[in-house]
């Protein structure tokens, strides 16, 4: 979905649903957009306000931390901050070693080639998150399902996004009524537990703000991280860079950095309606009109980045925006870097001699959607 090409710094970009916005995609712009708070996600602000999908669209509900301003973002974010900081996220590194393992274990139990999505990229963030949530672990599918049908943009799915998500909020309450139950008799250690008795002062979580959340947590976490595992790899292994890496593991801080600037899944950020003009670096954007931010174009953006296309695990400069910026800067993004820094300890000490099990050009692409990333990714070692 690339924006069309002139003079205009902001050039229209049709989307899947057929609408069209204002592309933003140099780097200090996209930051700006993110974090200015003249550009609101209550996009509800305005009538007939753009949408990414046809029908029922991500930015419609209401009680999501993805659509909400401060304050009650604010309060809602503090609220569920504390189960996302650096030292409770590093907690969790050996329940994530314990399934890397077990996984890794499982593939290599039979003789390549095997598809490194299906065995581990997928099934490695999707066990993570349920384990950390307290979900049950025999409902993984359904989950992959609902959180597939509710990131598809394609404008024939919107019927399959509306019924996905509804399914999703009525699994959610039920297993919150489960999980309150078992909490009156003795309290749990999962992060659903800690999300049920979290506050800020005299505030709680409301019922739909908790199931819109917990919606969000399964289907973030598994979904972009897979992606991000999945597109890392095929750029380690297609390129050359995994056996630098296997070589000299102290690369890895700068490998997962570079792969989340390089390889990001998602192409872009969630619409923003500008509620002011506002002048950002490259020009002026007018009260009332709504952007999109390419948060990939701005990671790879050349006044940035010198050579952005070219995988660099020694590049310094500004941060990327693989996480965003700003107040939805991504709650899951320790958790994210933990499972990637993770994934290729164990797969460079344990596979040193891994290697696509097919040329590069015959990967297929799952792309078009809010997340995009390999469909298959043939291996052998």
């Amino acid at each position: 979905m690339p924006p069309a090409t002139g003079n205009d710094p902001f050039p229209e970009i049709t989307l899947p649903s057929g609408d069209v916005m204002r592309s933003v995609a140099g780097h200090a712009d996209v930051r700006e957009v993110l974090s200015d708070p003249r550009f609101t996600r209550e996009l509800h602000r305005a009538a007939e306000t753009p949408r990414i999908a046809r029908g029922a669209d991500i930015s419609d509900d209401r009680d999501s931390l993805l659509n909400m301003d401060p304050p009650r973002h604010t309060k809602l974010r503090r609220i569920v901050a504390g189960a996302f900081t650096p030292r409770r996220v590093a907690a969790w590194q050996p329940r994530i070693d314990d399934i890397v393992d077990r996984l890794l274990t499982e593939m290599t139990a039979a003789a390549p080639p095997a598809d490194l999505m299906t065995a581990f990229a997928v099934p490695l963030p999707i066990q993570v998150i349920c384990e950390l949530l307290g979900v049950p672990g025999q409902d993984r599918d359904r989950f992959r399902h609902w959180a597939a049908g509710a990131l598809t943009t394609a404008s024939e799915a919107a019927a399959e996004r509306a019924r996905a998500r509804s399914e999703f909020y009525a699994y959610i309450g039920a297993l919150l009524t489960a999980r309150r139950a078992a909490l009156a008799s003795a309290p749990g250690d999962a992060l659903i537990d800690a999300l049920l008795t979290a506050r800020d002062g005299d505030d709680v979580l409301t019922e739909r703000e908790l199931v819109s959340l917990i919606e969000n947590l399964i289907t973030a976490g598994h979904e972009t991280t897979s992606n991000l595992i999945g597109g890392g790899m095929f750029t380690l292994l297609g390129q050359g860079h995994y056996e630098s890496l296997v070589r000299d593991p102290a690369l890895l801080p700068g490998f997962v950095e570079e792969l989340l600037r390089h390889d990001s899944p998602a192409p872009y950020a969630m619409p923003r309606l500008a509620t002011e003009d506002v002048e950002l670096p490259s020009g002026l954007v007018r009260r009332g009109q709504t952007v999109l931010p390419l948060t990939t174009a701005a990671n790879h953006d050349p006044a940035v980045y010198p050579d952005p296309d070219l995988f660099d695990p020694h590049r310094t400069g500004p941060p990327h925006l693989a996480f965003g910026h700003g107040p939805h800067f991504c709650l899951g993004a320790n958790l994210a870097r933990l499972e990637l820094e993770r994934a290729l300890t164990a797969l460079t000490e344990r596979l040193p001699g891994l290697a696509l099990a097919v040329p590069a050009a015959d990967v297929p692409w799952r792309t078009g959607g809010l997340v995009n990333g390999p469909e298959r990714l043939p291996v052998t070692w």
